[in-house]
């Protein structure tokens, strides 16, 4: 009876700690996301799809397409300031990322309960170089 406590006991504080983890304004969130994905923790991702997103990509595909991105566009060298916006009842959360060969914008959508409800990488325009002032 007592082992049977302590495990419900850690496995409530188990799951309050992931749910603590997560509950962090969308930008964090969306950090969080790509520190995973570029880790390769493809189903700790996948965790936290949203029903549409679930049947949409599985796990396989999503390892499948995130590791054909370095092939495309080389290593990552930097992430920029991620830009969070609201957008049909979503939270949307762009991120610059600068590779190797591109620099690509991650869009990371969330829905109302912060589960991720849309994940898009697409080609940026690089930021207008500086005037020279000389």
């Amino acid at each position: 009876m007592k082992k049977t406590v302590l495990r419900i006991g850690f496995a409530l504080l188990a799951a309050f700690a992931v749910s603590a983890a997560w509950a962090q304004d969308p930008s964090e969130r969306a950090i969080q996301v790509l520190d995973q994905l570029d880790a390769g923790q493809y189903q700790e991702v996948a965790d936290n799809f949203d029903e549409q997103m679930a049947a949409a990509m599985d796990v396989a595909t999503l390892g499948q397409v995130w590791g054909s991105i370095p092939q495309q566009l080389g290593a990552v060298q930097s992430r920029g300031e991620p830009q969070a916006t609201r957008q049909d009842g979503h939270d949307v959360v762009v991120v610059p990322v600068q590779y190797e060969r591109a620099l690509a914008n991650v869009s990371i959508a969330f829905n109302a309960e912060g589960r991720i409800a849309g994940l898009l990488v697409q080609p940026a325009e690089a930021p207008p170089a500086a005037a020279d002032t000389e």
